[in-house]
């Protein structure tokens, strides 16, 4: 995963945004880096 500490899995294998509100500064190069390889595009950061 490319930001573990960002996204992780519920018990069904289902992803799940683990920070609430705004992602740190030294997150948001991850999460970004996330959003652009989701092959859904299921991720959309503001």
């Amino acid at each position: 995963m490319a930001a573990p500490l960002v996204f992780g899995a519920d018990d069904y294998g289902n992803a799940v945004v683990l920070i609430s509100g705004d992602i740190p500064a030294q997150l948001e190069a991850a999460a970004r880096r996330a959003a652009g390889n989701c092959p859904e595009h299921a991720i959309i950061l503001n």
